[in-house]
């Protein structure tokens, strides 16, 4: 099935924030982790922490800082996708945990890569 624009500019913007984290020292582990319902963009290492990178693209300004669009419940989905990746390889899980959100802005060229160390955590505990 052929990928829609959207799509499109996701997938590259993945591409784009994973050469901006191995630009920066993260060796990349796992790029779409799907596991249920959740689906995590990048996970990465980065000395001796597992980093869960989601990753924002657009072309256009949105309406409000790019962020904004990782709320409360996609936080949730991204953390429980978390659980289920530390339980499937459990060589990772004594390491401890970061959340990331990496925002790909097109509307410029070349692209512009915001990166937001520990954007979100667990609320509930880890």
């Amino acid at each position: 099935m052929p990928q829609t624009s959207k799509q499109q500019l996701g997938k590259k913007g993945e591409q784009i924030a994973a050469e901006h984290l191995e630009n920066i020292g993260h060796q990349i582990m796992f790029r779409n982790y799907r596991k249920g319902r959740s689906e995590l963009d990048i996970i990465s290492k980065a000395d001796n922490v597992v980093v869960i990178s989601e990753v924002k693209s657009y072309f256009a300004d949105p309406l409000g800082p790019a962020e904004y669009r990782v709320n409360k419940k996609k936080q949730k989905q991204i953390v429980k996708g978390a659980y289920a990746f530390l339980h499937q390889y459990p060589e990772y899980q004594g390491m401890s945990v970061r959340f990331d959100v990496l925002i790909v802005d097109f509307s410029n060229y070349p692209a512009k890569t915001t990166h937001h160390e520990g954007a979100f955590f667990d609320e509930d505990g880890w």
